[in-house]
């Protein structure tokens, strides 16, 4: 197992047990997804140098996380798992928004 799927799944998990909420954990798979994009762009743009050669063990997003592990079909489903929770996410906030708008 790679470090970074450890580490994400123990995250999760710690967020499922310490919120028990689906919100919590459609946020923190979001949210995760969205940090690791950013120092993904930061790694491959701004921060070039050998003194931060750190962050290159720091996978891009939440994908290539899952794609670590060459599991054939099982990939391809958490990969649309993952899409769902984007899609989740995505009528969460919209609905958030109507619902402040309006």
């Amino acid at each position: 197992m790679s470090a970074a799927l450890v580490i994400f799944l123990i995250l999760m998990v710690l967020v499922i047990f310490f919120y028990k909420d689906f919100n919590a954990f459609i946020h923190f798979v979001v949210g995760a997804d969205i940090l690791l994009r950013i120092v993904g762009y930061l790694k491959a743009n701004i921060i070039k140098d050998s003194a931060f050669s750190f962050l290159n063990v720091i996978p891009s997003d939440v994908p290539e996380i899952i794609r670590s592990f060459d599991l054939g079909a099982l990939t391809e489903i958490f990969i649309f798992l993952y899409v769902v929770i984007y899609i989740i996410f995505e009528i969460h906030i919209v609905r958030n928004f109507i619902k402040k708008k309006f």
